[in-house]
């Protein structure tokens, strides 16, 4: 069990982000355990034929199933929404110190693999020959699918703020996960660990990180850290892999369009025009005219968050989708 302390100040503390980085590390997760791939299965299909010959035992020697992983390969995003290119620099600027320290903590005891010799050996020297393993790894698997976890993620984060704003940090951690419980002012997560202790934040505050491929699991960072984190599974993980083209049926095509069906089916999620246009491949405008006529008959929504404006499916066009759906079944 990880107690944590929290003062007043880390109250105030408190932040939300995304971290692209985050999702690379647990996909990896994924691809070994069969476990994991019920929820990912479309997504390991594609990715396994996307790999070709790329060579993962170094990734997966740092990213074992069931063990430790390294805090050094998931540093935490300074602002809101991290960038990938500069969550790998922090990889590759890690102190060789940490590097070891990290690696004997993976290693348990056990014998070093041998393809991280050289990086326990030379961290300087080996650290950009893992990034670039990440980064090619990263274009492969994760690029492709990015519009679908940064929108799945945005809904997540949207709902946590709403739920912020109805309840404060409590009304949040009430379902964040199983295994996370917040009782007064100790945050408790009870999970099989690297560590097991109580300890104050002392104004260090928290990040708390939605991530896709971490189901089912969390993640908890928090020793040696200038501040810990908590990486959950992101809501709606479920319908992540769901295809539009799939979910809408030619009589909802005849009767709403065809772009407009795809639109309706694809919104069980919230997401913005920009989010749309690049996963059904269509131009902003183009979406944003669909979406006028949606609204305007009660079949989709809009909510604006921030600079933001985020769009999902009503109950009436769920109710439609449904129908249609039923419909063809019983013939």
């Amino acid at each position: 069990m990880i107690e944590m302390v929290l003062a007043h100040v880390d109250l105030a503390r408190v932040r939300f982000a995304y971290s692209p980085v985050r999702e690379l590390v647990g996909s990896l997760l994924v691809l070994q355990d069969p476990g994991r791939q019920t929820m990912h299965g479309s997504w390991v299909s594609s990715a396994r034929r996307q790999l070709g010959g790329l060579q993962l035992e170094l990734l997966t020697a740092l990213a074992p199933i069931g063990r430790y992983l390294p805090s050094f390969l998931m540093p935490p995003p300074i602002g809101p929404w991290g960038v990938l290119d500069e969550e790998l620099a922090a990889v590759a600027a890690t102190p060789s110190a940490v590097v070891r320290a990290e690696l004997d903590i993976v290693c348990d005891g056990k014998q070093l693999p041998n393809v991280l010799r050289p990086l326990y050996e030379d961290p300087t020297g080996q650290l950009p020959a893992v990034v670039a393993a990440m980064r090619r790894y990263g274009e492969a698997t994760i690029e492709p699918v990015w519009p679908r976890l940064r929108a799945v993620c945005t809904a997540d984060l949207v709902h946590r703020m709403e739920q912020f704003a109805d309840g404060g940090l409590t009304r949040v951690m009430a379902d964040l996960h199983p295994q996370v419980a917040l009782e007064r002012d100790r945050l408790h997560v009870d999970k099989p660990h690297h560590c097991s202790h109580r300890f104050d934040l002392t104004g260090a505050g928290i990040v708390l990180l939605p991530c896709a491929f971490i189901w089912p699991t969390v993640i908890v960072e928090c020793c040696a850290v200038n501040q810990p984190t908590v990486t959950y599974p992101t809501r709606g993980v479920a319908q992540l892999w769901q295809d539009p083209s799939e979910e809408h049926t030619d009589p909802l095509s005849a009767l709403v369009g065809r772009t407009r069906a795809a639109l309706l089916a694809t919104l069980g999620l919230p997401m913005t025009t920009t989010q749309l246009a690049a996963q059904l491949s269509l131009s902003p405008p183009a979406v944003s005219q669909h979406l006028k006529v949606l609204r305007d008959t009660g079949l989709v929504s809009a909510r604006r968050r921030g600079r933001m404006v985020l769009y999902q499916r009503t109950p009436t066009g769920t109710t439609l989708l449904k129908a249609v759906r039923s419909h063809q079944e019983t013939g």
